[in-house]
């Protein structure tokens, strides 16, 4: 049954890439920053390359915990146990492809192959207790033999395979991301939560500062299943000062 019920303050995730720059200087205090910010939650990605142990002790100090983790499907497939024995290690039960090599999307069929190809993971992951997600881009949205990526792919998923709706990218891609979000109810279990600025030329915002019907999203995913709403930007103006905005505008949506 798809989750109803309302965003709540403890709901809101920090994609880690988007201090990726600050955390390469200052890992230890990036982390601290964050969860001074108000976040209680992170996904990882863009992240120094440290032991699993070290990271999960930088965690607990700034009492962060892990949501998910974006790993590359050339991670999965030169070796899945690896990447669940580390992602383990901070605790982390939730695994992210966040991209689509374009090798796999050439035509349907390989579209179809990489589908198949994420079942295997997923199931493979799942005997780790862990469970696979997919995250978009625009790519997805754009014609493709008669259809497009995120046409062909989804029906080819297994329904144990999760999916993270990047609202930005979708409306890049020319999608309308609430319906999205309606038509994929209890698959869609997390949202990355970036604005588009005002402009020509797509550019991401922090959250509430674009023209992204924000609150409209937020008030479908309150009965789509939605459990994570996961702010990011790709290129912040000032991290630290975007992500404080993007935090206080969707914790004054919550309730």
């Amino acid at each position: 049954m798809p989750y109803r019920g309302s965003m709540r303050h403890d709901q809101i995730a920090l994609q880690l890439y988007t201090v990726r720059r600050l955390a390469a200087q200052d890992l230890p205090g990036t982390l601290r920053a964050v969860a001074d910010t108000g976040y209680g939650a992170v996904e990882l990605a863009g992240l120094p390359d440290i032991p699993s142990g070290d990271l999960a002790a930088l965690l607990d100090a700034a009492n962060l915990r892990v949501v998910a983790s974006h790993e590359g499907v050339e991670r999965l497939r030169a070796d899945l146990g690896a990447v669940a024995e580390r992602l383990a290690g901070v605790g982390c039960q939730r695994v992210i492809v966040p991209w689509m090599p374009e090798e796999d999307r050439r035509d349907l069929d390989g579209v179809r192959r990489f589908a198949a190809e994420l079942n295997g993971f997923s199931d493979e992951l799942m005997r780790h207790g862990m469970r696979l997600g997919y995250h978009n881009h625009a790519f997805e949205f754009a014609p493709l033999d008669g259809s497009t990526v995120w046409d062909c792919m989804l029906p080819e998923l297994s329904p144990a395979i999760e999916l993270e709706l990047d609202v930005y990218w979708a409306a890049v891609g020319g999608r309308d991301p609430a319906a999205e979000i309606r038509a994929h109810a209890g698959r869609i279990r997390l949202l990355h939560m970036k604005d588009m600025a005002a402009g020509a030329e797509p550019r991401d915002a922090p959250v509430g500062d674009g023209i992204l019907p924000i609150a409209d999203l937020v008030e479908a995913a309150r009965s789509s299943g939605v459990e994570w709403f996961v702010v990011e930007q790709d290129e912040p103006a000032d991290a630290l000062a975007d992500i404080g905005r993007a935090f206080r505008y969707l914790r004054g949506l919550a309730r």
